[in-house]
């Protein structure tokens, strides 16, 4: 097999691998069996090794002293851990964006999370987290910044499995937050924007960081 042939095993390994994680079929906590994910995936175990390797680098996974690799489990302490590298990320993103975003850019923002907004009282929060998602998301395709990018794509991917678990602020909390966001987005307030979102993100933070006083106790 050619060298680019392996890494395309390896690529689609993790890639397959990560997806099963992040919809649940393979779940919190559970240890990987490399021979039956070797069949289930179509791939070699060289490959799938390079795979777990890859997702244990991004935060997937853990692997013991022994070689047994384990999907990771998410308490608060790690949520609010993986929320403080997303809250500087995208705090700089803000900053970087204030300068060049457009009207068209704000409307939409502005447009997506408040349409999303849930009845009150509704549990039924399903279409706000996918525009809070996709708020945040939108913002970092207005950069031209590859790196910043894949930074956030790796920790949101990894956070997926923590709002998975149902994580997040009720959308009455946050729905203001973004607002505030948007507005200083809106007046090209770098440094305005960037707290923005330094102050929405870092208020789950203390939600986490709260979760899990109490837990230990």
């Amino acid at each position: 097999m050619s060298a680019t042939g392996a890494q395309t095993l390896e690529e689609y390994g993790y890639k397959a691998l990560r997806d099963l994680i992040l919809k649940g079929e393979i779940a919190a906590g559970q240890k990987l069996v490399q021979e039956e994910l070797a069949q289930r995936l179509g791939v070699s175990r060289t490959p799938l090794r390079s795979a777990i390797a890859g997702l244990e680098r991004d935060g997937f996974v853990t692997i013991s002293p022994r070689g047994e690799a384990t999907v990771v489990s998410f308490g608060p302490e790690r949520v609010a851990d993986l929320f403080e590298v997303r809250a500087v990320l995208e705090g700089l993103t803000c900053r970087l964006v204030a300068s060049i975003i457009e009207q068209r850019h704000t409307l939409y923002l502005r447009s997506l999370i408040t349409s999303a907004m849930p009845e009150p009282n509704s549990k039924d929060w399903s279409a706000y987290r996918e525009a809070d998602r996709e708020f945040h998301h939108y913002l970092t395709t207005l950069l031209s910044n590859d790196f910043l990018t894949r930074q956030l794509d790796a920790v949101r991917d990894v956070l997926r499995l923590s709002l998975a678990q149902g994580l997040l602020r009720p959308p009455a909390e946050t729905l203001q937050e973004h607002i505030e966001i948007i507005e200083a987005l809106e007046a090209r307030d770098a440094d305005k924007a960037e707290q923005a979102m330094l102050t929405h993100i870092r208020k789950t933070i203390a939600l986490m960081r709260a979760r899990a006083e109490n837990k230990a106790v």
